[in-house]
């Protein structure tokens, strides 16, 4: 499903990831560690979002930056909702629809969601919370394989937090889930730990997560 092979990612004179490898099977994973240990740039990486600098990122045995068809089964939702403020609501996630070649199920989301009423609303006329709202169900509009949530409880009332979690708790593909509160990490079936950019931990013990994360380098 997912492989990582010798990553690693640098922004200028910054290694933000150093030599990575493990893989994904399926199932849900929390990816932890402390702000700035290089978890959003992992799973961006993961989403063809980003390239490495050195290494590979495989999945469904093809690098997903490279290979459209492999986009098209991932789903992700980040702290930044990655909407056109200028359009509406119903009018972000048609596009959406459209790039992933899906069918719109947008009343179902929305009501799932709760947004109903905020369709036909400009996105740059919603709160943050709504705005995490619409990013949910644009990551799940294309139904993928991989779903990837990054931080997306940030923000969030209680509501629709408890939602996201419940998502998180039965998504029946492969996830990813990076998290700052490790009490909704709980939900997930294995956990990757990382420190300065390094793999610290990979396996299915919550508590050997915390205790990786704890850990002085």
């Amino acid at each position: 499903m997912i492989e990582v092979r010798n990553l690693s990612k640098r922004f200028g004179r910054k290694l933000v990831l150093k030599n990575l490898n493990f893989e994904v099977d399926a199932g849900r994973v929390a990816v932890l560690g402390q702000n700035g240990a290089g978890k959003s740039t992992l799973v961006k990486m993961v989403a063809g979002i980003l390239r490495p600098t050195e290494g590979e990122v495989k999945v469904f045995g093809k690098d997903p930056s490279a290979s459209p068809d492999v986009r098209e089964r991932i789903g992700i939702a980040t702290h930044n909702p990655m909407l056109y403020g200028e359009l509406t609501v119903r009018e972000n996630l048609e596009f959406y629809a459209g790039i992933y070649n899906s069918k719109p199920k947008l009343e179902e989301l929305a009501r799932k969601f709760d947004f109903l009423e905020y369709l036909d609303t400009k996105v740059s006329e919603l709160s943050r919370g709504y705005l995490q709202r619409v990013s949910m169900a644009k990551a799940l509009i294309n139904d993928p394989d991989l779903l990837i949530l990054d931080e997306v409880t940030s923000g969030l009332d209680a509501t629709v937090r408890k939602k996201v979690l419940e998502i998180v708790g039965t998504f029946q593909g492969t996830l990813l889930f990076t998290t700052h509160n490790l009490n909704e990490a709980k939900v997930c079936e294995a956990f990757i730990v990382l420190r300065d950019g390094q793999l610290v931990y990979n396996g299915g013990s919550f508590e050997r997560a915390l205790e990786a994360i704890n850990e002085v380098a």
